[in-house]
This record gives C-alpha cells, sequence and structure tokens, in this order.
C-alpha cells in the first residue's frame, strides 16, 4: 500500500501538515507514518517542560495524537503509525521516506519567520530539496480548500519544467482539478517568448488529452517573474502551486534555488514540490 510521510515536531506548523496529510492518504487510499525525530537541541516550544525523557515523551505525545486522529483517518486495510528516529533531522527524515518508498511528503514550513526552535523550520529546505518523492508544503497562515480543485503550474524554458507534468496530471487526476498553466519568460527574447508559449501549448494539450480541464493559460515575463507568477496563481484562486526541484543530491542546493525559496515563503497556498534529478 502506498505511504505518506508527515513530519512532527509538535509545532502548530507540523499539527497543520498532519491534519492535510491524513486527507490527502484518504483520498490516495495511503498509510500514513508520523516521523519524529529525537533531537534535544530544536524542540518544539512548550515541548520540553513535560518532565520527562525526550523519547518518552514524544511517544506519549504521539500515541495522543494517533489516538486523537483516529476517526479522521478511515482508508480501509491501511494503518496510521508514527516511527522516532535519532540523528540529523533532514538526513533522517529522507531517510524513512526512501525506506518506506513514500509517494509524498506532507510537511509544515515556517516561512518567512523561520527562525525558530521548532526543527521543522529549520530543515524544510533541505528535505524539500534531496527528498526522493513530492513535498507537499504547508504553512498554518495559508488559506485553501483541502480538496485541491484549482492547481496552478509554472512553465519555464528549462526542459525539466516538463518533467513535472505527469506528476502533476496524476495530482489533478486524483482531486478532480482544474489546472492554470502559467509560462514564465525571464529573457526579452522574441524566440523565447515563442518557445514559452509552444512549451504551454504542449503541456495544455497533454493535460486535456487525459481529461484534465486547463482553465486558463497565461505568460508573464520579468525581472520580477517570480513576485507576478505568484499574483497570478493567487488571482486563480489556486488551491496548490507545483513546482520542479532540481533533485542533485546535495543538502546544499536549497541556497541556489530562489524560485522554490521564494514560493515555499510567501505562497498563500501549499506547494508541491516534485523532485526532477539533476
Amino acid at each position: 500500500m502506498k505511504k505518506i510521510i508527515v513530519p512532527l515536531d509538535f509545532s502548530e506548523t507540523s499539527l497543520c501538515a498532519l491534519k492535510t496529510g491524513i486527507k490527502i492518504a484518504n483520498k490516495l487510499n495511503a498509510e500514513l507514518r508520523i516521523v519524529y525525530v529525537d533531537n534535544k537541541e530544536n524542540l518544539a516550544k512548550g515541548f520540553e517542560l513535560l518532565g520527562h525523557s525526550e523519547t518518552t515523551q514524544a511517544q506519549q505525545l504521539l500515541d495522543s495524537l494517533l489516538l486523537e486522529n483516529r476517526q479522521a483517518y478511515y482508508v480501509k486495510g491501511g494503518k496510521m503509525d508514527y516511527k522516532i528516529r535519532n540523528g540529523i533531522v533532514a538526513e533522517e527524515i529522507i531517510g524513512q521516506a526512501k525506506y518506506d518508498d513514500a509517494v509524498m511528503i506532507v510537511m509544515g514550513s515556517h516561512g518567512v519567520s523561520g527562525i525558530t526552535k521548532s526543527w521543522i523550520g529549520g530543515n524544510a529546505y533541505r528535505i524539500i530539496c534531496n527528498a526522493p518523492c513530492p513535498v507537499l508544503v504547508i504553512r498554518p497562515d495559508m488559506v485553501y480548500d483541502d480538496k485541491f480543485s484549482h492547481i496552478a503550474v509554472p512553465i519555464e524554458l528549462a526542459k525539466s519544467s516538463r518533467y513535472k507534468i505527469p506528476v502533476v496530471g496524476g495530482i489533478c487526476k486524483l482531486f478532480g482539478s482544474k489546472a492554470t498553466l502559467i509560462g514564465i519568460r525571464r529573457s526579452g527574447l522574441k524566440y523565447i517568448l515563442q518557445r514559452i508559449t509552444s512549451s504551454v501549448s504542449q503541456v495544455e494539450k497533454y493535460l486535456t488529452s487525459y481529461g484534465i480541464e486547463v482553465e486558463k493559460t497565461t505568460i508573464i515575463s520579468g525581472s520580477d517573474a517570480n513576485e507576478k507568477f505568484l499574483e497570478a496563481a493567487h488571482c486563480s484562486d489556486a488551491d496548490m502551486i507545483t513546482l520542479d526541484v532540481t533533485n542533485a543530491g546535495s543538502f546544499f542546493m536549497d541556497r541556489f534555488q530562489t524560485f522554490l525559496i521564494s514560493l515555499v515563503n510567501n505562497s498563500k497556498c501549499p506547494v508541491l514540490a516534485i523532485p526532477i534529478k539533476a
């Protein structure tokens, strides 16, 4: 059975991700595994005050969470459980996702307010950039319909930008979503516009051939393309933004993927990062 991983540090951010993760697991008929990494230097605020060893605290809180969410998870023949690991947070979560052959990681991010004791904030980008499966990133301040009925898809000139489309198509079919395709032109050259327009048209034909409704296509350009893309996505009432992430197996890649960082920090709806091998 498919499996979804939800990293948890008992912060509001990670608990928000857990609720969405359960709903997606139900939709996918997937098992759900909560992953907590024992890391004494990065406890969520208040967690360190319970007066027990960290592992004992984690077990008690995780048992309570499973009991609390038992009715919300209703996959026939599936299970929701947890795993406590020890080590470097990002590496342990990625390792668990590989071991479980997970189909998705659903996790929280603190975005622009990422300076926090909670380890979700400090490791989110490393997980996103190195995960073996798509990562859905959620912040508590995001406003969206968790039925994900409308998805915004950026299309850039690089071929890797189109490599994510089969996954996008699968997500659209799963949720019955409409897609808005937004071509991003980062150069003023005329032939670049023609190539971007052609790429958007190809993606539209691909999606519609599988019965997926493409509600709108548009092209944006300029040095402020990142901001314009977010504006276009929000104006289309997107409940999710998809993004291809170059997975080079390096824990330093997050420093260079500026579009990714901009989306995770500033998007008003969840961002689905889809790994593409370099």
